[in-house]
């Protein structure tokens, strides 16, 4: 039978609510471009490790959130980083960049059995190769975040800023106890949703998302669908059969 590992997206505001960089960690060790080679673009992309709570960048201090399980071996995850940097070799801020390798490798370590609700800020990402329909779920606690999470499918897309997602039958219950606190139950038969990263977007579906308190970074809270969150990822207003979106400063 597989060992699974829990796996965790952390981020750090770099002009909040506009840009992040992004990390994944992997049970205690973090996976992310090192922040000294970000210089805009053009120079040599190379991933930095560490252990620890957060990420050597400071990513992962509002908490870092469970987006998912692995049964990933450590060597598997060598080999896997190595093609991605064969692939994507030279930065670029709006395309290869820390956010796609965080969004690439986070899929490829679920099996594309995750949660990840966050806009990309900028970053050529595209999961159509990848299984749509992957009827899944998982369930893990770690570091006062517990959460168990089901889903039909879903896909995303980004050309740059420019962010397209399609969720469908998405369901998923979260307590979070530090960093942050609430308790939340989420569910989505279906939604479509584009973005400008994080300067603005809209979303339209059905759900009826309830819950209240603080989790990855941002406040919020829903009844049956209405409601909105404000923080790390602007200002969102939302009802049962859709939402917008835009980027506020904090």
């Amino acid at each position: 039978m597989p060992e699974y590992r829990v796996v965790k997206l952390g981020r750090k505001p770099l002009a909040a609510p506009v840009a992040h960089h992004w990390a994944i960690q992997v049970d205690d060790e973090w996976y992310e471009i090192a922040p000294k080679e970000k210089s805009g673009g053009g120079s040599p992309n190379k991933i930095n490790r560490n252990y620890g709570d957060v990420a050597a960048s400071g990513a992962g201090q509002l908490g870092g959130e469970i987006v998912g399980k692995t049964d990933k071996t450590n060597e598997q995850i060598d080999f896997w980083l190595e093609l991605w940097l064969n692939r994507n070799p030279e930065y670029e801020i709006m395309e290869d960049n820390c956010q796609k390798l965080a969004y690439e490798f986070m899929i490829w370590l679920t099996d594309n059995n995750y949660r990840c609700d966050h806009r990309v800020d900028a970053g050529n990402i595209d999961t159509k190769d990848r299984e749509f329909w992957a009827t899944d779920g998982f369930a893990a606690a770690k570091g006062g975040n517990a959460i168990a999470s089901f889903g039909l499918g879903q896909g995303h897309v980004s050309k740059g800023p420019i962010n397209m997602k399609v969720k469908v039958g998405q369901a998923s219950a979260q307590a979070v106890a530090g960093p942050g606190f609430g308790a939340f139950a989420d569910a989505t038969v279906a939604d479509v949703s584009i973005s400008a990263g994080n300067l603005g977007g809209a979303h339209v579906g059905l759900n009826a998302n309830t819950g209240v308190g603080v989790r990855n970074g941002n406040a919020e809270a829903h009844l049956l669908g209405f409601g909105g969150k404000i923080g790390a990822d602007g200002l969102e207003i939302n009802t049962p059969v859709g939402g917008v979106n835009v980027c506020s400063v904090m």
